[in-house]
Order: C-alpha cells, then sequence, then structure tokens
C-alpha cells in the first residue's frame, strides 16, 4: 500500500523567467503540472496514482511595483492555495504564503513563482482533482484567481450508506492482482483473500474505527476456524477515507477434510454501531 497521504506545499519568492511583456493587470500564468519538481511537463490527460506527488507551479504578472529607492521598486503579493476532489472536498489543508521581494532595473521583466507538491491520498478515488490558486496584489489592491486540474486513477469502490463489504476475491498468492476463477485449494495451500469495506461512519477528525473477525464453517456446520477479532482498522485523516481495504490469509492443514467450505466474515464499525456479515465459499480438492 502507498504511504499515508501528506502534503507538502514549497514555495519560492524568486524565481527567473524568460523575458516578455509583463502583463497590464494581475494574472496567474504558466500553471503546469510536473511529473517531479520543476521536471517533465504532464500531459493534460497524465493519470496520476493514489499516494503520487502532484507537482505545480504557475508564475504572477500584472504585479504593481512601488518605489523604494532610486534604483530599487518593492513588490508584495500574498497568494493562497485550494486542492479538491470532484465533490469539491478538501484533500489537503487551504495553504497561505506571501511574496515580497526588492527588484532592480535588470528585474525588469522578472516573474514570482509558486511551486506546490501535493501527495494524493493513499485511497483516492477516480476523477478530476482542482488545484485553485488566488493571489492578490497589497499595493494594487487587485485580486486575481486561476485553476488547474488533474486526474487521478485510482481504485473504485461504490459507496454505500451502510456498513458492507465489496469485492471479496480469492487469491492464489499474497500479491496476486486478479482473483482465481474458482476458489478450489489443495490440503497445504494458504488461502488468500481481499475485499472493500465501505459505508462506515466517520467520527470526529474523519475518524474510522472497523475490525473483523471469521469462522471457517464446513459443509457438515462444524466450525474448524474461528478469529473473532482477526484485524481491526483505524485512523484519522484530513481527507476524509471512504472505503478501508481488508485481507486474510489461511494455511490449510495437510490433513484438512476435503470437501466445501464456508468462511463467515463478521465486519463491525464501532463508530457507526453497525454489524455487517457476509459468506463466501471455498473448497479443498
Amino acid at each position: 500500500m502507498r504511504r499515508v497521504f501528506q502534503a507538502l506545499l514549497v514555495f519560492s519568492a524568486l524565481a527567473q523567467a524568460a523575458p516578455q511583456e509583463v502583463a497590464e493587470k494581475l494574472a496567474i500564468v504558466n500553471p503546469l503540472l510536473h511529473l517531479t519538481e520543476d521536471g517533465a511537463v504532464a500531459q493534460p490527460d497524465y493519470p496520476f496514482l493514489p499516494g503520487e506527488t502532484v507537482y505545480f507551479s504557475c508564475q504572477v504578472a500584472g504585479f504593481r511595483k512601488a518605489e523604494r529607492h532610486i534604483d530599487q521598486q518593492e513588490m508584495f503579493l500574498t497568494y493562497s492555495i485550494e486542492v479538491r476532489d470532484s465533490h469539491d472536498v478538501a484533500v489537503v489543508p487551504d495553504m497561505s504564503d506571501k511574496i515580497a521581494a526588492l527588484l532592480s532595473p535588470e528585474d525588469k521583466h522578472w516573474m514570482p513563482k509558486i511551486r506546490e507538491s501535493i501527495v494524493a491520498p493513499a485511497l483516492a478515488g477516480s476523477g478530476e482533482y482542482r488545484i485553485i490558486v488566488k493571489v492578490k496584489d497589497e499595493y494594487a489592491k487587485t485580486e486575481t484567481q486561476t485553476m488547474a486540474k488533474f486526474t487521478i486513477k485510482g481504485r473504485d469502490v461504490a459507496p454505500a450508506d451502510t456498513l458492507v463489504v465489496r469485492d471479496f476475491r480469492f487469491l492464489r498468492k499474497e500479491d496476486d492482482r486478479e482473483p482465481v476463477q474458482i476458489a478450489a485449494y489443495r490440503a497445504g495451500d494458504t488461502l488468500w483473500a481481499r475485499f472493500d469495506i465501505t459505508g462506515f461512519k466517520l467520527g470526529d477528525k474523519n475518524r474510522f474505527d472497523v475490525e473483523y473477525g471469521l469462522q471457517v464453517v464446513g459443509s457438515d456446520g462444524a466450525v474448524s476456524y474461528s478469529n473473532p477479532r482477526a484485524a481491526q482498522e483505524t485512523n484519522e485523516t484530513f481527507y476524509p477515507q471512504r472505503y478501508t481495504p481488508g485481507s486474510l490469509s489461511l494455511v490449510l492443514p495437510k490433513d484438512v477434510k476435503l470437501g466445501s467450505y464456508t468462511i463467515v466474515l463478521t465486519v463491525k464499525d464501532n463508530i457507526g454501531k453497525q454489524i455487517y456479515e457476509t459468506r463466501e465459499k471455498f473448497s479443498v480438492e
């Protein structure tokens, strides 16, 4: 799993730009997405992945310069940056900062540059995300803003109003990406399975608390394995986590009786006081 989501904002108050005419009014220009900091520019349809860093940069033109000395002028900007998903939910805390600099005559075409690096949430869903930049010229008392968009290609888990397990899939190996077509194993094998839990309630600071246990029941109703609290997932995140992945593994004894079995998976939402049970069949042949 990719590392837990975080946001790192790095700003540069001074950046050299190619000579060009300064805009007549305050403007944010050259908004770009990069694959690395100041590196190759990402194409508009480039799919970023959950947990991946999105690098953004832009420049500011048309700001007013105040005379300070015979050969120096001063500029003073303030700005804020928001990052929001397709549901207009903030992905990272809104940020604000200022840019102030003394300029010489040689800086006639200089434009300040803003850089931002955003680590996408580890479980971000697919969709279009927006970077909203607002700049204010504190001397001219003018404001402007722009928006850049980027796409994340994540794992899509259908939302639910109540606790539910989705996409339970048996695997042959722990790192398999594709599920087995027929859930049939041999004595001595390790059974792997993955699933997604959604519909749990969030508490303060987007805290969630989910746990699950399981039983293995034979065709005769006898319980051959039981672990009432196999795992627990709890966390607090700035960006609300809409689902959490779960997994389990079972080592099938070499002397296990051949036949059909059922995994009874019981999930509890400790904040929402919900319980959900699913039954998944496999066989030992």
